[in-house]
């Protein structure tokens, strides 16, 4: 059994040893035998009588709460709740020399959560100079500190006469020197705006909007807006109506810095999930299945691509899995915030857009000189947003072929992406020029002509042409495979990659 967890509890039908028996009766007054053979502490139990009875005993009773013998039983034991019944009964005496023996409890595990914050709410202001130091002590773990702020929010609420200290004291810690430190802080921060929400304390307003303006606040335990519902400042959630969708276009997603352990919600344009990677066991624990076709910057550290899924960007992540398999979720967000589901596919098969960046470079050092090998690469860069490596391998292939469409249809891409517009305009016209002289399909040269065309007038309307990533690292189109129930817009770029609208591409076709 795990040290210090009485609480959850399976009675087993073993022998149980009785208070005569029980060695602990030798190190107790003979009133407490009574609680070590009381049981299960989820019974209903008024402690009132045990309190007046063991009024005199409050050393004993620590002791009891810290009894390394008792908290090591088993669990068929009913002895193993007398620490739990020792502690309610501190709570009803409210002894001020218990409030330093019970800070060891606060590192215990969440079982005595509520037992703690109810016995320092009976203790009392005699105890909020040991929470004080406690709470601004790094050395303990954020969730130790963290039971702390909710005792001195106990005390607030059971002594009025505090309530003014212990806002003034929470209201402090939101500023502290270590508040920025690190992702722990900001935990710990949160549980305390949290506590000032729950005090109603709406003096602590401007120290807490402070926090959230700064970024020093896990926003993911509680928002402004949660706490500003707390302080009467907005409605109440209104529970019996789905909640609107978010009012800005994009994919939010809530993603954690690998370099600083920071959890920020981001919001892109455009987020894609490999389907491939969800169904392999083996390649969804070496790569995410989540691709964002840009860079990502850390907004607290600045570092660049380290990141993995939040706690809420997987659950993000597994409502947009369960939406993919029943439509009846699909008008839950709009379009423009949903992610998209995709199977990434290469020469080599379907594969993860980073594993294939790998082979690429592997091909590629024997092979310097395959085209075709540059155009996939740089193909797969684009994909991930990185359209400055990609421009370098379009431009690397084109002093090979200046003559390949390809290259010049996936540099004109990128151009535009980087804002050139000017140049990324005559690059469609360099891809015009080429499908009307080069040999190819005829459905194939007017659909590159149409794409030429409508790029260029994308990006004299200050536009940059959308193109995806499915499918992105093959120069030879294929037949994109499409998720049961998923669907593209005739206006939509084509799945394939080809940087056409569908209509013009495999729409067409079909």
């Amino acid at each position: 059994m795990a040290k210090h967890s009485p609480v959850k509890r399976q009675v087993l039908p073993a022998k149980k040893p009785t208070p005569a028996h029980d060695p602990a009766l030798a190190r107790y007054p003979e009133v407490f035998a009574g609680l070590l053979s009381l049981g299960d502490a989820r019974e209903e139990i008024d402690y009132t009588p045990w309190a007046e009875r063991l009024g005199w005993h409050v050393p004993e009773l620590i002791e009891m709460v810290l009894d390394e013998d008792l908290n090591w039983r088993e669990e068929n034991d009913p002895a193993v709740w007398a620490p739990i019944h020792a502690l309610r009964i501190l709570a009803l005496i409210g002894p001020a020399e218990a409030a330093e023996p019970l800070l060891e409890c606060m590192e215990w595990d969440e079982d005595w959560y509520e037992e703690l914050v109810n016995v320092y709410g009976g203790i009392g202001p005699a105890a909020l100079p040991l929470l004080r130091g406690y709470l601004y002590d790094p050395e303990h773990t954020v969730f130790a500190r963290g039971r702390t702020a909710s005792s001195l929010t106990a005390i607030a609420q059971s002594h009025p006469d505090a309530r003014a200290e212990v806002v003034s004291l929470l209201t402090a810690f939101l500023d502290r020197p270590a508040a920025d430190a690190s992702a722990d802080e900001e935990t710990l921060t949160a549980f305390v705006i949290a506590d000032l929400g729950d005090l109603k304390a709406d003096s602590a307003y401007e120290a807490i909007r402070r926090a959230y303006a700064e970024k020093r606040v896990d926003e993911q335990i509680i928002d402004l807006e949660g706490v500003e519902r707390d302080f009467g400042m907005r409605p109440p959630l209104d529970f019996s109506k789905l909640s609107e969708p978010p009012a800005e276009p994009g994919v939010r997603l809530v993603l954690k810095c690998k370099a600083c352990g920071r959890e920020r919600a981001h919001i892109f344009p455009k987020v894609y999930c490999d389907l491939n990677t969800v169904r392999d066991e083996k390649k969804k624990a070496e790569y995410d299945p989540i691709i964002i076709p840009q860079r990502v910057v850390c907004p607290k550290c600045g570092a660049v691509d380290q990141y993995e899924l939040g706690t809420m960007g997987h659950l993000t992540l597994t409502a947009a899995l369960l939406a993919l398999k029943d439509t009846k979720f699909d008008g839950l967000l709009p379009e423009n915030q949903r992610i998209r589901f995709i199977t990434f596919t290469t020469r080599w098969g379907p594969m993860h857009p980073r594993e294939a960046m790998a082979r690429y470079r592997h091909e590629l050092s024997s092979q310097p000189k395959n085209v075709s090998l540059r155009v996939g690469y740089g193909n797969v860069l684009k994909s991930l947003g990185y359209l400055v490596e990609a421009e370098a391998e379009y431009r690397n292939a084109a002093e090979i072929a200046p003559d390949t469409v390809e290259i010049w249809v996936g540099l004109a891409q990128v151009t535009g992406g980087l804002g050139n517009f000017t140049e990324a305009t005559r690059l469609w016209q360099r891809v015009a020029d080429l499908a009307v002289r080069t040999p190819m399909p005829s459905d194939q040269r007017r659909s590159l002509l149409q794409a030429a065309q409508e790029s260029q007038e994308d990006l004299r309307q200050g536009r940059a042409p959308e193109y995806s990533p499915l499918d992105a690292a093959e120069v030879t189109r294929s037949q994109p495979a499409s998720p049961a129930g998923a669907k593209v817009g005739r206006n939509d770029p084509c799945p394939c990659g080809s940087g056409k609208k569908y209509k013009h591409c495999h729409g067409h076709k079909s």
